[in-house]
């Protein structure tokens, strides 16, 4: 539980507003992570194989490999729709060899900010709470942007 662990440790170390970033109750989970794999991701699949095998055809996915931009999420705000004010976010942890997921709710500025000062983050997804966009970064250093209102070049 590591990456739970972290997150918690610098939201208390830095003094970061509960209210714009907070892990989800966790009878919330299954809903929120269903609700994302059945709007993403393609054949029913599971949100941790959708960055190698795919999400639905209907969505715009858009590719960056990090080589040149690890720094890449500190242009969130401009790259996800002004509008949104707080967005799910999926970390990922492994428990008994198999991925678990975290569930936060997390304004954009306090997404930067735990991302950034997070050591050994694997897979992460976030995504807006209309479930009409998804960005995901994966241990494969790849970025996949999926949808059409992300402000992505």
């Amino acid at each position: 539980m590591y990456i739970r662990n972290e997150i918690e440790r610098i939201i208390k170390k830095n003094g970061i507003n509960r209210l714009n970033c907070f892990e989800c109750p966790k009878n919330k989970y299954r809903f929120i992570i269903r609700k994302i794999e059945q709007t993403f991701v393609k054949d029913g699949g599971s949100i941790h194989w959708s960055n190698l095998k795919g999400f639905k055809q209907k969505w715009v996915c858009k590719t960056q490999v990090l080589s040149g931009d690890r720094f890449w999420f500190l242009k969130l705000q401009n790259i996800v729709p002004q509008n949104e004010k707080t967005v799910y976010v999926l970390m990922e942890d492994v428990k008994n060899y198999e991925p678990k997921y975290w569930v936060y709710e997390m304004g954009i500025k306090e997404l930067i900010f735990i991302i950034r000062e997070t050591q050994g983050i694997s897979d992460f997804y976030i995504v807006s709470k209309k479930f009409n966009w998804l960005i995901s970064e994966s241990h494969e250093n790849v970025v996949l942007y999926v949808g059409d209102v992300l402000n992505v070049c």
